[in-house]
Parts: C-alpha cells; sequence; structure tokens
C-alpha cells in the first residue's frame, strides 16, 4: 500500500494563494475608490477564512508498508513552524483506527492505536482535510485491513 496527497496538496495551496491574492487586490481596489464598508467587511471575511484553514489543519499525508511496518509522513501545509512528522508502526501491533469529524464532517482526524509491552498506547492524531473525500474512505478502510491480516 502507498498513498499520498501531494498532489492534492499542491492544487489545494495553488488555489489558496490565487484566492487570497484575488482577495487581497479586491480589498485594495475597493479602499481606492472608497469603499471602505465593503473592504472592511471584505478583510473581515479573509480573517474568518484564515481562521477556518487554520483549524483545517490540511496536512500532507503519506502512507505506505514496507517490509510489514506501517509508516505514516505528515506535516501541516500552511503552519509557519512545519514540523515533520513520521510514525513507524509495526503491522503485527496496529489494533485500531481510530476516525472523529469535526465541522459538519469537513475535518477528519485518524489516530492509530498499537499494542505495546503495557497494553495500549494511542498516537496523535492525524487530520485528513487535505485528502480528497472520495480517497478518505478507501484510505480507511485499507489501513482497518491491515489489523485483520
Amino acid at each position: 500500500m502507498d498513498f499520498s496527497n501531494s498532489k492534492w496538496v499542491k492544487r489545494l495551496r495553488m488555489g489558496f494563494l490565487v484566492l487570497g491574492l484575488c482577495w487581497l487586490f479586491t480589498v485594495a481596489f475597493l479602499i481606492y475608490i472608497d469603499l471602505f464598508a465593503a473592504a472592511v467587511i471584505l478583510a473581515g471575511l479573509f480573517l474568518v477564512t484564515m481562521a477556518i484553514i487554520a483549524m483545517m489543519n490540511f496536512q500532507y499525508l503519506r502512507v505506505t508498508v514496507q517490509k510489514d511496518k506501517l509508516i505514516v509522513r505528515y506535516y501541516s501545509i500552511f503552519a509557519v513552524d512545519r514540523l515533520f512528522r513520521l510514525v513507524e508502526i509495526p503491522v503485527s501491533q496496529l489494533r485500531n483506527v481510530e476516525i472523529r469529524t469535526y465541522l459538519l464532517g469537513l475535518k477528519w482526524e485518524m489516530r492509530f492505536t498499537v499494542r505495546v509491552g503495557k497494553g495500549l498506547a494511542d498516537y496523535p492524531w492525524i487530520s485528513l482535510s487535505a485528502v480528497p473525500f472520495r480517497l478518505r474512505s478507501k484510505l480507511i478502510t485499507n489501513l482497518r485491513g491491515l489489523i485483520l491480516q
């Protein structure tokens, strides 16, 4: 199994960049023609949009299975500090793939539960917001299929 959302992440970043620049130029134009109320409203909407993007936590995600190990690489694509993270789990120790949803089903998060010496341990939540909807279910089904093997 080899899954990556890199193509979608590139399109998402480019789309947000173009949309942000268009928004900025529109606000600047509204200020130029003395429509300050409209400029303030658009600036406020821009801040609300940035807050929603921050809440969604769009992440690059790559999931591979190599030599009986599940390897998950991920990082936040709009964060300033962009911390790259790596999770390596022996497939034989994987016990559960938990999913939770937020924001009317737009934000999905995934967490792995593994068997360790003293019981069960949970990894941190990984956001699936930047994974297209049609691929989320396939990814989760494939990961849950690893538990049954």
